[in-house]
């Protein structure tokens, strides 16, 4: 996972340099390094949109405290202002997800099914979740209320590339730590995204009717993530 940042890192910077220092782009196309400190009328070249959030999902009892959202909406990207107090983003991000189980609770494999059951008899609970990591596309529209003070809404596509299950717990004097990447996600899921913003900081909500999951292989969910998103 640590080689798919960096590789996505190292194509941003080069894609943006390149860009910067062709001067034949420059009646054309403007670079904006600082994305938050401009609304020059017309397309801008961006990146942004960090955000840090928690999760809870529909259809099993999720811990949400423990469930995180941690995402890049846009690490290459492109924003058109109109003038208007109005901007449209669209891009490419990453985001990864978590959805940990209330301590009581496990997910659990009867044969090629996976469900929610409780832990074995005598076993001291530490841990079950579930990690999804995703290549997004948003496409978001903000509008300008007040000075400094946006909203913005629009869909999310996630292009689910990744999925594990882990569970850990102690039976005994034994750690039992069971994981499986065979847990089949939905390939693409659409969320709908919202929120509200000041100055560099705001916050956002985040839902999605699809669920996680293919229905067919395990407990079906859908989730909703509410956080904190920064640099949009």
């Amino acid at each position: 996972m640590k080689k798919i940042f960096v590789i996505l890192l190292i194509g941003v910077i080069g894609s943006l340099t390149a860009v910067a220092g062709n001067k034949d782009n420059e009646d054309y196309i403007q670079v904006d390094w600082y994305p938050l400190c401009t609304d020059s009328v017309g397309w801008n070249i961006y990146i942004g949109g960090f955000v840090v959030g928690w999760n809870n999902a529909s259809g099993i009892d999720i811990n949400m405290g423990r469930s995180m959202d941690i995402g890049w909406l846009n690490v290459f990207g492109a924003k058109y202002n109109t003038g208007h107090g109005q901007r449209i983003t669209a891009g490419l991000g990453i985001d990864w997800r978590n959805y940990k189980l209330q301590k009581d609770l496990r997910f659990s494999h009867e044969g090629d099914y996976m469900g929610v059951s409780a832990y074995p008899e005598g076993a001291k609970p530490k841990s079950s979740r579930v990690k999804v990591f995703s290549l997004t596309a948003p496409i978001l529209i903000r509008q300008r209320l007040f000075d400094k003070v946006d909203i913005f809404a629009g869909p999310v596509v996630n292009f689910n590339l990744h999925a594990s299950v882990e569970t850990v717990y102690t039976l005994g004097d034994d750690k039992v730590k069971e994981t499986s990447t065979k847990i089949h996600p939905v390939p693409v899921t659409v969320d709908i995204m919202g929120g509200v913003k000041w100055k560099f900081v705001g916050l956002y909500v985040r839902y999605s009717p699809c669920h996680v999951l293919q229905e067919r292989y395990s407990v079906a969910f859908t989730p909703f993530t509410t956080g904190i998103i920064m640099g949009f």
